[in-house]
């Protein structure tokens, strides 16, 4: 893990070592459970103990990691329960938004800013870009509620996904792959789904659309479920 960061002036969004490490955690690098050091994190990205400190007050808010008095700073393992939850608070804001974009209709510029996210998507479809994917995945959703001037509630989404972005790149990497000629893979599916959601907003279709976002939430779900039994060590009793 040695990364270095330079000098960066700025904290929290533009905190680098706040990126570095949250990325560390959505990809497993740093694993549910791993103990973290400030002194470590310091030197391993010849980083100043003020701007390391300062990304980890941020992470903790953010539940990447987990402090415990006269013990340290913990990842946080993954809970089942905060992944229920945030998929029902996306579901039912998500279809908040479809409903307004249908009955708004939607422009040819959001049309074409939509598509070309899932055009970039289409070309990050490894198991060595699956973060690149999933960013895209976020984008995607980041403008439905742009669209809806509800910036807002993407700042509350920020605050629930790190078990569900965790959950995603598990499920992209242990089940990315086709059990024949005529099976999706995750990511595929992923992508299938995004089109399926395009096309019914263009179309102006919203029950269509809202099945759609839910079914795309709750396979989240219902895969957590089994990486649960094939990862037991990443979540929580």
């Amino acid at each position: 893990m040695q990364q270095s960061v330079g000098r960066p002036e700025s904290s929290g969004k533009g905190n680098i070592v706040y990126e570095l490490l949250k990325n560390q955690v959505l990809n497993l690098e740093l694993k549910p459970g791993e103990m973290l050091s400030e002194n470590s994190l310091a030197a391993q990205m010849h980083a100043g103990r003020p701007l390391v400190r300062d990304a980890l007050a941020q992470l903790t808010e953010e539940g990447y990691v987990v402090v415990y008095p006269q013990r340290g700073t913990e990842v946080s393992m993954i809970s089942q329960g905060r992944i229920r939850q945030a998929v029902q608070t996306h579901i039912i804001l998500e279809q908040a938004a479809i409903r307004e974009i249908c009955k708004d209709g939607l422009s040819g510029e959001q049309y074409r800013q939509l598509a070309d996210i899932l055009k970039i998507q289409q070309e990050n479809n490894s198991k060595e870009s699956i973060m690149d994917f999933i960013v895209r995945e976020q984008d995607f959703y980041h403008l439905l509620m742009s669209f809806c001037g509800k910036e807002l509630v993407w700042d509350l989404f920020r605050r629930m996904e790190c078990d569900l972005r965790r959950v995603d790149y598990l499920r992209y990497t242990t089940f990315n792959y086709q059990e024949s000629m005529s099976s999706l893979s995750s990511a595929e599916n992923s992508m299938v789904e995004g089109k399926l959601l395009l096309d019914n907003l263009r179309r102006g279709e919203t029950e269509a659309a809202c099945l759609v976002c839910s079914n795309h939430f709750n396979t989240i779900l219902w895969s957590s479920d089994t990486l649960r039994s094939i990862y037991p060590q990443y979540f929580t009793e």
